[in-house]
């Protein structure tokens, strides 16, 4: 028996269509039809029902196609644990970020990579938590950190709760109307579509205006309220070194999750692995 022909069998029954899954394997369906077929000469058994709806698998062969699963995670296991055994490691990943690289402290995390892993390069994207989740489903990111661990597609690494404040122009700031009502009133600087700051704005000002303008990168918004373009939502981290112009309050403070995510289905392969673990070592 030959493990492409597991793999044939399991991926057939998954895609319950020849073409689909020698798409998935990357080969032809004549070739994925022959690995059927010889694994059912060699078992002595029928494992699919050929119908106009598909592939479907018999009774011997839903028997059979969780301990071929078994069998292929047992073999990748093996291969990912002597490939990690490998101090050359080598590889490039590519990390979203939806803070600043000093709020989330990736000095540590990218010291400890060149020093345990100095053949694997990292590249470093500032984006917001929506965007990041779907860069690392679509496989242009390899892992970010996020306040949103979304559904069962992802592997989620709880990092910390982090305080949410705002801050806004200091010329709004006047003794007719109180913070909250300057806020409710007020125009609002936006972090992107399904941003989590944004939701959470929407949910506690529901009648705040969220202007034209727009970014991620919180120091950008920071520089936008001071010129007097709007409020925003900030990490508390970040108010070090305000400037003058800006003015903070805490009256609509509130406390997100922030998750290191990669891809449920790539939390195996060597370089992610390696990353999850270091990831791991900062929050202890």
């Amino acid at each position: 028996m030959e493990f492409y022909h597991l793999k044939s069998f399991v991926a057939v029954a998954k895609a319950q269509n020849l073409t689909k899954a020698a798409k998935e394997l990357h080969t032809t369906p004549p070739a994925v039809s022959a690995h059927i077929k010889a694994l059912e000469q060699e078992l002595n058994v029928t494992l699919f029902e050929r119908t106009s709806k598909g592939m479907l698998l018999t009774p011997q062969g839903i028997a059979l196609r969780e301990k071929a699963q078994n069998t292929l995670n047992s073999a990748h296991d093996f291969i990912q644990s002597a490939s990690l055994t490998d101090a050359a490691l080598t590889g490039h990943l590519k990390i979203g970020l939806n803070l600043s690289s000093r709020v989330l402290n990736c000095q540590d995390l990218l010291m400890q990579m060149q020093s345990e892993f100095p053949n694997i390069s990292l590249e470093l994207s500032s984006s917001n938590s929506s965007q990041i989740l779907s860069d690392i489903e679509a496989g242009k990111l390899d892992g970010g950190y996020t306040f949103d661990q979304s559904g069962s597609e992802f592997l989620a690494k709880f990092i910390a709760n982090r305080n949410i404040t705002t801050v806004m122009p200091k010329v709004w700031v006047n003794s007719q109307q109180s913070e909250f009502e300057l806020l409710e009133n007020g125009t609002w600087i936006g972090m992107g579509t399904s941003c989590p700051f944004d939701n959470e704005l929407v949910s506690r000002l529901p009648k705040a205006k969220i202007s034209h303008y727009s970014s991620y990168d919180e120091l950008t918004r920071i520089e936008l309220v001071s010129q007097g373009f709007g409020a925003s939502f900030v990490d508390e981290s970040d108010l070090v070194g305000l400037p003058e112009s800006v003015h903070q309050t805490s009256i609509i403070d509130f406390d997100l999750p922030l998750f290191f995510v990669v891809s449920a289905r790539r939390q195996k392969e060597p370089l992610i692995q390696a990353l999850l673990n270091q990831v791991a070592l900062q929050t202890e």
